[in-house]
Formats: structure tokens, C-alpha cells, sequence
């Protein structure tokens, strides 16, 4: 089993949502993040990935117990080592540089399913 953190607003069509089972919402500031239960990372990917809006440099990212992690923009999928934060560097460039996202937001977490507690408590 997988879970996955998106961004309902990074949706232009908010029924993919339906699609998956919503776990958890967390409600930072104007954002609606959400952590779905995804049992096909490919299937997954591919629904949310197109129901993306195409105006704003926004990501979401895939993840199970600490053996992968996805995480995926519009168009560019990167499959990283959530153990390993050296195979995170060409997606953090690929976010900042290119889409102009804050570093800061590049952190990917959480990412193992045992780090969510941690996350909804108050880490972004």
C-alpha cells in the first residue's frame, strides 16, 4: 500500500479526488493537502498527474514504508531513494530552478507512512 500527499488545489479537476480514499485532509493556510490511499502508484500518477493545472509550479509526491518515493510534477516524474536524500538533488532542481518553487517546499515529507503523524501535527 501507498500513500500520497496532494494538494487540492494543484487540481484543476477536483473529482480525481474522488477516485482515491482521503485518509487525512491538513488545512495550511489556503491549501488543502490531502493524504490518499493509493494502491497503484502507475494509475495513480497518471490520474492526478493529468488532472493537474498547467499554471502553477505545484508537485505531489507518492510514498509506502520507506522503500520508494515519486514524486511528480506536470511533466517530469522523478522515482528517488527516500533513504537516500542525494538522489533527491535533480528533483530539487528541477522544482526550483525550473518551476521556481522555494526550496523549502522541495522536502518531499513526508515520506514514509509512519512520518504522517508527524507531519499533520505541524512539520510542512
Amino acid at each position: 500500500m501507498y500513500h500520497a500527499i496532494v494538494i487540492e488545489e494543484l487540481l484543476k479537476d477536483k473529482n480525481v479526488l474522488k477516485e482515491f480514499k482521503i485518509l487525512k485532509t491538513k488545512i495550511s493556510g489556503d491549501w488543502h493537502l490531502h493524504i490518499l490511499e493509493i494502491s497503484d502508484p502507475k494509475i495513480a500518477v497518471s490520474k492526478i498527474q493529468k488532472a493537474m493545472v498547467s499554471d502553477k509550479p505545484y508537485y505531489f509526491h507518492i510514498f509506502n514504508d520507506g522503500k520508494n518515493l515519486i514524486v511528480v510534477f506536470r511533466d517530469k516524474i522523478f522515482h528517488l531513494d527516500p533513504n537516500n536524500q542525494k538522489t533527491w538533488q535533480e528533483a530539487m532542481k528541477y522544482g526550483s530552478e525550473k518551476l521556481n518553487i522555494p526550496e523549502e517546499q522541495l522536502d518531499f515529507f513526508p515520506t514514509r507512512i509512519s512520518e504522517e503523524a508527524e507531519w499533520l501535527a505541524g512539520r510542512n
